[in-house]
């Protein structure tokens, strides 16, 4: 089991406690979560707690396991499906290391076969990712610089034929019909393929340009020729700017007033698979690898999932899972998510026999729903569209949360997942939460219009560990009073006294 607190022993003699030490130590017992009587205190204080919301007619779902003992020590409609947002994630994430396992890596193929050069996709979205490539010093195109130093190691300077890719690990449906037209140019929306670059974004920045009314500059990145930049903003003036992505279109319309330099930050581009071409093509280029022919997608791997014979494998891109948890459960990265719940789909499917299966979002949901009846935890009322939660479709109970936290905390392979949340107060979509407990409670959020969920494990101070879920729906207005109570059952389980006025 993970998470075991290290204890010690001593031979000596113990001093005799004053009457001070011995006040203070009765003080401190008061204030920790005790059985018995004080689980009926923590119940009492959870209850007025979930009592406090706003608007009575919320609807909300909790519970909360002692994981020491399995009890479930409080349920406040525990059986009633809700819509988690990004919580579900946990579903995914479970699945995935009881499907894949711990050890398990993504492995994207770069191959000469003949007069072209071959990209075979595992759905790996890590690829040109700016946090990942960020936290090991390189650049997003650091994995398109290496195979370019290969080619030119072993004397390759032309491709006399074509960039092929193979994406044929996934299915050819990229977006999700449930998802919201409005989110589409968004990152968390970005489209899912068997291949991926840079989260399948574009990232643009304008700047003023020295003369007032003059066109702003325009930058973006990755590189690539793919890219229609319509610009109609100009420098200086009142207003800010704004881009417009026309759905499936790659053409970013800039209009507006620009007087300083604006990030825009990430936009969304409708073909991942020509995203990761077109840019590996442009890095080779830049480093002296001319490709002559064009980008063509065509099915390489064999049905039984071997390489032909005639391939010639250069270089091996792989990625643990263990870096995508950690992306998925502490930044809530929704393209890491969908990928893990396809490849999960495409490995459960190969297990039970499928001929050529492809990662889909049904494959995803078919072993997520396996995965539950294997682990006994019970998945009426578990309705399961994607895997970031940014559906609306998505259902769960509060039960299946904390229950599913419960069984993983039993797993000795659950510690990716334990290790893959944000820590409050310290990392990820927590970390200016709960700050006078830090380290303390390791969680997934879930937040959308109306919905407000959490989901993950407290320890108590000298006391147990608890799984637990709190999911809000359908309330109007900011979302912070419903965060508020989230964090204050997150103290009561902690055995922390309530903070003051200001330390939220």
């Amino acid at each position: 089991m993970f998470g075991a607190r290290a204890t010690s022993t001593s031979h000596r003699r113990p001093a005799q406690p004053g009457i001070g030490t011995v006040l203070g130590a009765i003080v401190a017992l008061l204030l920790l979560p005790r059985p018995g009587a004080g689980q009926l205190q923590i119940s009492r204080e959870l209850r007025s707690a979930l009592t406090a919301r706003p608007h009575a007619e919320v609807r909300l779902g909790a519970c909360v396991i002692n994981l020491a003992t399995g009890e479930t020590v409080f349920a406040e409609n525990p059986e009633m499906p809700l819509t988690p947002a990004s919580s579900m994630k946990l579903f995914v994430m479970a699945a995935a290391l009881s499907e894949l396992g711990p050890d398990f890596a993504f492995e994207t193929i770069f191959a000469i076969d003949g007069t072209n050069i071959v990209v075979i996709g595992d759905g790996d979205p890590a690829t040109g990712d700016e946090k990942l490539h960020h936290r090991r010093g390189e650049s997003i195109t650091a994995d398109f610089e290496r195979w370019a130093t290969i080619l030119l190691e072993i004397g390759v300077k032309a491709i006399p034929g074509d960039l092929l890719i193979d994406e044929s690990i996934f299915d050819d449906q990229w977006v999700h019909p449930s998802w919201e037209e409005d989110d589409l140019d968004n990152w968390y929306a970005a489209p899912v393929g068997g291949l991926n670059f840079n989260d399948n974004c574009i990232d643009i920045t304008v700047f003023p340009a020295k003369r007032r009314d003059a066109p702003v500059l325009v930058t973006f990145q990755p590189e690539t020729a793919l890219v229609r930049i319509i610009n109609k903003c100009r420098t200086g003036g009142e207003g800010t700017p704004v881009v417009h992505h026309p759905p499936g279109s790659f053409e970013y319309i800039i209009r507006g007033r620009c007087s300083k330099r604006w990030p825009f930050g990430s936009v969304s581009f409708p073909d991942p698979g020509l995203l990761f071409a077109d840019s590996l093509r442009t890095v080779l280029a830049n480093r002296g690898v001319k490709v002559a022919g064009t980008i063509q997608r065509k099915r390489v791997r064999l049905p039984n999932g071997g390489l032909p014979p005639s391939l010639s494998v250069l270089a091996r891109r792989t990625t643990p899972l263990s870096d995508l948890l950690r992306r998925v459960g502490k930044d809530s990265q929704n393209l890491f998510a969908e990928c893990l719940l396809k490849r999960t789909g495409f490995a459960w499917a190969q297990r039970r026999g499928d001929l050529d299966p492809q990662g889909s979002w049904s494959l995803g949901k078919e072993a997520v729903l396996a995965f539950m009846r294997q682990s006994g935890i019970d998945a009426r009322g578990l309705v399961l569209a994607d895997g970031s939660g940014l559906s609306r479709e998505n259902a769960c109970t509060a039960r299946q949360l904390a229950s599913l936290l419960a069984w993983t905390h039993k797993e000795g392979k659950g510690r990716l997942l334990y290790e893959g949340l944000s820590v409050a107060g310290v990392d990820g979509s927590l970390r200016k939460r709960l700050k006078d407990i830090p380290g303390r409670v390791r969680a997934k959020t879930g937040t959308m219009r109306g919905v407000r969920t959490l989901a993950g494990y407290v320890d108590a101070e000298a006391g147990p560990r608890y799984a637990f879920a709190v999911l809000f729906n359908g309330y109007k207005g900011p979302s912070t009073p419903y965060k508020q109570i989230q964090d204050r059952i997150c103290r009561v389980l902690a055995g922390a006294v309530a903070p003051g006025p200001g330390s939220e």
